[in-house]
């Protein structure tokens, strides 16, 4: 299994004269170290507040149709007058004195003049006028039921929207019904599905006609995902199916103009992931019932997200406030058995960058002074045509070296205020029971840890020195990240400062450089690489 390994606990007066050991800041307060609980609202949840069931709808539109029960004001006038308020009667018929019967039940309301003068004139050919209107629609008693506050039997008019009997009800109940699956039943019939987001949205409401008996029926909530920050309406947001894309959500919650960026957390296979993304690319990705999305400008972040792995149970990564701190992180944390505590690792991507440029810096001087230095003698210009060569095929492979950014963390009582950064990645290992040999030994392996042998033990049980192997001087990367240098002189002693169960025990090549300078300069970067990236570049 690949062992992470740092670089920035090897003392600072050996490699990095000006870096710090422990990149750190420390907070001015502590803040909650818990995810709250969305606070963003149901979309929709505002709908019903009294002010549909306090409007009865008492216009009718055109397309209205004439139902029973429903009021016609009738007037004839010229050679016979008359005018009377005629109820549609069980058969949908009104009755006109001297017409008789007309059936008007079907009838649009925007046709219902026309309708009833050309049967009048039937009887009436000639001077008599006709002009009947739509006086009151139909009292009924609708149920509303589900997922409302307060299911039971309303009173209204055939005219008036599903919304007035919902608001007649209390309104969905935000936390366990549905604003997308709403029926209309009339007996066991369904007469319409109706999904409140496009009234929200668009201001469209499907035509329909109550009757006596119909039942209003708000279904469960299906999966929801909340859209917050830099969006211009926060707001949980209700889908149907295994999954949906964001930018189907943005389609309701409109984004901010300045929005490019994208957090996601969700849980998938019972484990918590979180991702932050260009806004372009989150567009297209799965959203599945429970996911968080926060849109965030350049410099608007609110949380961060850190990725947790080893000996650990729980979710993968955890969203936390911006300003967190370590400590904040570790009282989430659930421990295996196996985990090792004292050894706890910290990658941070901002110090691989740091130490990467770093590395370049000391191989763009290294490379200088290889290949400026003047040559006194021909013997000096072939020698030194043969160390640029060498150099420069060094530089090459060093240069491909890439840092981890490990925060040492061990040693510090103030490790645990440090800031976290978005993107850090903590690491709790196993309880480590092994030392590893490498570089220039002959056999490179793991043994068991025996804290009777010493390092010469260790050395002796990989083969031994390699040809190319430095035998003045080793390192020692302790599995929390610090580092340790030990000469000959201490090569036998059987010290667990000097050795613990997890360590590597790194064998440095030795510079075949004829140059004072450049053997200086190279040796640092060789121990620069090899705390860097827990491998040993041959020279």
């Amino acid at each position: 299994m690949k062992t992470y390994r740092g670089w920035l606990g090897l003392l600072t007066a050996l490699v990095f004269p000006t870096a710090q050991a422990l990149d750190t800041q420390l907070l001015d307060k502590t803040e909650t170290t818990e995810i709250p609980e969305s606070r963003v609202p149901v979309f929709g949840q505002s709908l019903f507040q009294g002010a549909f069931k306090d409007q009865p709808f008492s216009g009718f539109n055109p397309a209205y149709r004439i139902t029973v029960g429903d009021q016609i004001n009738l007037q004839l006038w010229g050679a016979y007058s008359f005018s009377a308020t005629l109820p549609v009667d069980p058969q949908g018929n009104i009755f006109v004195p001297e017409v008789g019967p007309v059936h008007v039940a079907g009838v649009e309301n925007g046709g219902l003049n026309e309708f009833v003068l050309r049967h009048v004139k039937r009887v009436f050919k000639n001077n008599v006028r006709a002009y009947a209107n739509l006086e009151a629609s139909q009292p009924v008693k609708v149920f509303v039921t589900g997922y409302v506050n307060n299911p039971g039997l309303y009173t209204g008019f055939s005219s008036d929207s599903i919304l007035y009997y919902l608001d007649s009800a209390g309104g969905i109940d935000r936390k366990s019904g549905s604003f997308i699956d709403v029926q209309v039943l009339r007996g066991e019939k369904l007469q319409e599905k109706v999904n409140l987001y496009n009234f929200l949205v668009k201001g469209t409401m499907p035509a329909l006609q109550l009757r006596n008996g119909d039942a209003i029926v708000v279904g469960p909530r299906h999966g929801a995902v909340s859209i917050e920050g830099a969006v211009q309406q926060p707001a949980q947001i209700e889908f149907i199916g295994p999954y949906t894309q964001l930018g189907e959500m943005l389609l309701v919650s409109k984004p901010d103009p300045q929005a490019n960026f994208a957090r996601i957390t969700q849980v998938i296979d019972e484990q918590q992931q979180a991702s932050y993304l260009p806004l372009s690319e989150a567009f297209t990705t799965p959203l599945y019932p429970g996911a968080r999305v926060e849109l965030v400008r350049d410099n608007d972040i609110k949380t961060i997200s850190v990725r947790v792995t080893g000996e650990l149970d729980g979710p993968a990564a955890h969203v936390l406030p911006y300003g967190a701190t370590l400590d904040d992180l570790l009282t989430l944390l659930q421990y295996r058995d196996n985990a090792d505590r004292d050894a706890i690792q910290l990658y941070r991507q901002s110090v691989a960058d740091r130490q990467k440029a770093a590395l370049d810096r000391s191989l763009d001087a290294l490379e200088m002074e290889a290949l400026t230095r003047q040559p006194i003698t021909n013997l000096d210009q072939v020698s030194q045509k043969d160390n640029a060569a060498m150099i420069q095929n060094f530089i090459s492979k060093a240069r491909r070296a890439e840092p981890r950014g490990q925060v040492v963390l061990a040693n510090n009582p103030k490790a645990g205020a440090m800031l976290l950064e978005d993107g850090d990645e903590l690491v709790v290992p196993l309880r480590a029971s092994t030392i590893s040999v490498v570089g220039e030994v002959i056999f490179p392996t793991s043994l068991v840890f025996n804290e009777r042998n010493t390092l010469k033990d260790y050395i002796a049980l990989a083969g031994g020195f390699a040809n190319n192997a430095n035998e003045e001087e080793l390192v020692v990367l302790h599995l929390d990240g610090t580092i340790s240098r030990v000469d000959d002189s201490d090569f036998g002693r059987k010290s667990k400062r000097i050795l613990r169960p997890g360590d590597e025990i790194m064998v440095m090549p030795k510079i075949q450089a004829s140059e004072l300078q450049v053997t200086k300069d190279v040796t640092e970067i060789l121990y620069r690489i090899a705390v860097g990236t827990a491998a040993v570049l041959s020279f």
